[in-house]
């Protein structure tokens, strides 16, 4: 078994500067880096995290606990906890929720074990359970969701992001604006972002027709159907999430219907998904990658996010592309 002894004697080194190098830490050249940077990779050496815990009571890995490991979003807001996290020396070790609460549970405790120097939670709140499993000891931080009730979190103002959108279609002209919502049970996400696209409808005195899906992509067709079954002659659709938006378009097209001229599409998000699509998505965008990167800074930062919720709003804006324009029927 390669030991850190043996990077040192190929790198030309001391084991002290090898240990600060694969722990991110400063005190040798740039050189000096490549060099043990290169005797790491001949060697396949790989630095016991669990051991090196026992001795500092922490290990230099961060838990992040997805929705859906394919999820856009979760996928964007983990390239930003990834780049963060290897600037500073750490790993990443990922895991999904489901319906089930066995596997979060059970990742919990790994990450316990391995003495974690944090855990971030995407689109998820930080439950009773979560921290009994977890322990006291173990930071935890949510992104891309809040609740300045209970945890500390990073998140846009998901109430007043959505009354933006609404009133950018109604300020194209549209009248008749269909919000296909995300996941119902999302009390902290989905029903902020209803109240405010209610509120921009009210506002408007406009009749609001509101559907389901559970923000992704194969949800979203038979939502649109129910919506269009409400309001057969909407023409705009607000959907939440940058999946759905794009299923939205792909259906609307195979019904016949075009995308802006018959009916608006906007989106949710920002993901990469937005601009894979024909017209591409006009959207609300949060700085998913700002999120992760932020996150990460936070966790490593503060010794201890348990001590009370302290919660921050991020900006998000309105980013305008082909598949919204102005109606004048």
């Amino acid at each position: 078994m390669t030991t850190i002894r043996d990077v040192a004697r190929v790198a030309g080194v001391s084991p002290a500067t090898v240990s600060r190098v694969v722990n991110g830490l400063v005190g040798y050249s740039t050189e000096t880096q490549q060099r043990v940077e290169e005797a790491i990779a001949e060697l396949n050496y790989e630095p016991d995290t669990l051991a090196r815990g026992l001795k500092t009571k922490q290990t230099s890995v961060i838990g992040v606990l997805a929705p859906v490991v394919s999820d856009a979003l979760a996928s964007e807001i983990m390239s930003g906890v990834e780049a963060a996290a290897r600037l500073r020396g750490y790993s990443v070790m990922l895991g999904r929720t489901g319906p089930s609460s066995t596997y979060a549970a059970s990742y919990l405790r790994t990450l316990r074990t391995y003495r974690a120097a944090g855990v971030i939670l995407i689109s998820a709140a930080v439950t009773p359970e979560m921290r009994r499993v977890l322990g006291s000891s173990v930071p935890l931080m949510s992104v891309a969701i809040r609740d300045g009730q209970r945890f500390p979190s990073l998140a846009i103002d998901d109430e007043v992001a959505a009354y933006d959108g609404t009133r950018f279609l109604i300020g194209l002209g549209h009248r008749r604006i269909g919000l296909l919502a995300g996941d119902p049970s999302s009390v902290l996400v989905n029903k902020l972002r209803i109240r405010g696209y209610l509120r921009a409808m009210t506002e408007a005195k406009l009749t609001p027709v509101l559907e389901s899906g559970n923000s992704l992509y194969d949800s979203a067709p038979p939502a649109l159907a129910r919506l269009l079954n409400q309001d057969a002659g909407l023409t705009a659709v607000f959907a939440l999430s940058d999946e759905m938006a794009a299923a939205v378009v792909n259906e609307l097209q195979r019904m016949g219907r075009r995308v802006p001229d018959d009916i608006s599409v906007l989106g949710f998000d920002n993901t990469r998904t937005s601009q894979h699509v024909h017209p591409a998505l006009s959207t609300i965008a949060q700085p998913l990658e700002r999120m992760g990167e932020l996150a990460v800074e936070r966790l490593l930062a503060t010794q201890d996010l348990s001590d009370g919720p302290t919660p921050r709003i991020l900006p998000h804006r309105l980013i305008e592309r082909g598949s919204t324009s102005t109606f004048t029927g």
